[in-house]
């Protein structure tokens, strides 16, 4: 008994350090940055669009203003931030807090695994320790935007390893887990979702569990009750929408493979270097040599098949998206999950294994080094990327311009938004102030009559103006003008 309770404090302990590692990463000023240019503001437009009528937007053109350009992107993610919408109100922390919450749920769902089955969570909170130190998983369009990329890898990881926790027990709860996380990434990021099944099926062949998996009848039913559910979304939104399917294939899914849309190129070294030396730094050269500890003799026969398992689904997905030909670093982030596992596995088995004769003095002194050259300095960079992060477009900077004006001159509450072809970002602050009583429009060329009031925070566009209209700047913030056209020069 009074060892179950010292166990206890020390849970509690280390998941009182996970909190403190997690909160700037994750809360810390998770609403000051505006909406983000691209994909936030395009996700953030249809969780309005769903918000506001309840169906699906096939097409950006509904915003007025917008050019045409189809969504073939799946909502269960989307879903989700609409509850949080009609939560919390149309507001920027509704699109980012469900991506946060999605991640620290999956974090619990590891520490507990972590705990139960690789008998210590000391496992799980190096994972997270790697996790929160590395750049890819923290920078904007993961963690900390309203994006769909990490809700994706959270679900591909739950997938795995119940699909993985499944194969060594056969415990149906973790079936039916890896049903519903496959469904989950299925119908967020679409069949990028198989390109971790390669994987899986290599780990099988590995362990020689083949045969076992192909008799199991209980992963066929499985298998027909996801692709049922999956096809029957998709065609359905085929049918409401003809040309869904062959706009889904050939832009999101082949298409982007096998051609580099909207320009996003590189070469064959593409993942690797953004891995390497931005996403996941020091940690990338950490995976390949924590398969070393696969030769230990002292390595458990259960650890040892999981590290296989990861090892299966890194590399192989490593080598699907090193021939896409469409280059885009969050392609990438998906490994960082799996290679953080591995690594976190491979330091505790060493640390239990190989210096339990050594001193409490040396013990301490390896556990500080390694703490400070793995950990501390990369947390650091955390830290200042978390604190230092500021506007990266023009067009963001329409949100915090209208919340500025209405603070220091309420009484403009009608006036039209100047920006460019397809600005989201300015199309959603124009969305969400209307639905709070204003009265805003948006327009992406320079064609304004004589009276009207004008908000740009564009350089070119504001640079247009000057040339073609006499005008009176009635607020100025930061390089942001509102402005009342008087006449044409």
């Amino acid at each position: 008994m009074p060892n179950q309770k010292s166990y206890s404090y020390k849970t509690i302990g280390w998941l009182l350090l996970v909190g403190l590692i997690l909160y700037i990463p994750t809360i810390h000023n998770l609403g000051k940055l505006p909406i983000r240019h691209w994909d936030e503001s395009l996700f953030g437009l249809r969780a309005l669009y769903m918000y506001n009528t309840g169906g699906y937007m096939a097409d950006f053109q509904l915003y007025e203003g917008l050019m045409p350009h189809l969504n073939t992107k799946l909502p269960f993610t989307t879903w989700i931030q609409v509850l949080f919408i009609k939560i919390f109100g149309v507001n920027i922390i509704a699109l980012r807090l469900p991506i946060v919450i999605i991640f620290l749920a999956t974090i619990g769902f590891v520490l507990r695994f972590s705990k139960k089955h690789l008998s210590s969570i000391i496992v799980g909170v190096l994972f997270v320790m790697i996790l929160a130190c590395s750049h890819g998983i923290v920078r904007s369009h993961i963690l900390r935007t309203g994006d769909q990329d990490l809700p994706f890898i959270c679900y591909i990881l739950i997938m795995v390893i119940s699909y993985f926790q499944y194969t060594q027990n056969k415990d149906r709860s973790y079936l039916y887990l890896f049903a519903l996380s496959i469904t989950a990434a299925l119908l967020t990021k679409n069949l990028l979702a198989g390109a971790f099944l390669p994987g899986l099926l290599l780990y099988t062949l590995i362990t020689k569990k083949l045969t076992e998996t192909l008799k199991d009848k209980y992963i066929w039913i499985i298998i027909f009750v996801v692709l049922l559910i999956f096809s029957s979304v998709i065609f359905y939104l085929n049918h409401t929408y003809p040309g869904f399917i062959e706009r889904m294939w050939g832009y999101e899914l082949l298409g982007r493979y096998t051609d580099a849309k909207d320009g996003h190129r590189g070469g064959v070294a593409f993942f690797f270097n953004e891995l390497a030396f931005t996403s996941f730094k020091i940690y990338f050269w950490l995976v390949p040599l924590s398969l070393l500890v696969l030769l230990s003799k002292k390595l458990d026969h259960y650890k040892k098949q999981f590290i296989i398992c990861l090892a299966c689904v890194y590399f192989s997905y490593f080598a699907i998206i090193t021939f896409a030909e469409t280059k885009l670093f969050w392609y990438g982030v998906p490994v960082i999950p799996f290679g953080a596992l591995m690594i976190a596995l491979a330091l505790h088995h060493l640390y239990q294994e190989y210096t339990d004769r050594w001193s409490k003095t040396l013990k301490y002194s390896l556990v500080l080094v390694i703490s400070i050259l793995l950990f501390a300095l990369p947390y650091r960079a955390t830290v200042q990327y978390v604190f230092n992060n500021e506007i990266e477009h023009e067009v963001e900077k329409f949100g915090p311009f209208i919340k500025q004006l209405s603070i220091d001159k309420p009484i403009f509450k009608r006036f039209t938004l100047a920006g460019r072809i397809f600005d989201t970002p300015a199309m959603w602050y124009k969305e969400k102030y209307n639905l709070e009583g204003y009265d805003l429009r948006y327009s992406d060329d320079t064609n304004f009559g004589n009276g009207e009031i004008v908000m740009t925070c564009l350089k070119d566009v504001g640079e247009e103006i000057h040339k073609s209209y006499e005008y009176q700047v009635i607020y100025e913030w930061e390089r942001c003008k509102l402005i009342k056209i008087i006449k044409q020069k």
